[in-house]
């Protein structure tokens, strides 16, 4: 596997030790698995969760507006 090295800021390095503790990794695994979430097109964590999580009368879909009351649109 290839090595990587990366200048960053003691404030920035604090916050990815902490991170990486929380999460039970060493710096590098975190910092690989971040990478990968990045690099990688998938859907945030959690995302399909989030689907009927809301509800009430507030989000109802609108009615739908007349098409009277559209502009006219130019012809071309």
């Amino acid at each position: 596997m290839a090595q990587l090295t990366v200048y960053i800021d003691e404030g920035t390095l604090k916050k990815i030790e902490k991170a990486a503790i929380g999460e039970g990794a060493s710096i590098s695994k975190w910092v690989k698995r971040k990478l990968t979430e990045v690099l990688e097109s998938r859907w945030p964590r959690d995302y399909f969760q989030l689907f009927g999580s809301l509800s009430g009368e507030r989000l109802r879909r609108p009615d739908s507006l007349p098409l009277k009351d559209d502009a006219r649109r130019e012809r071309i």
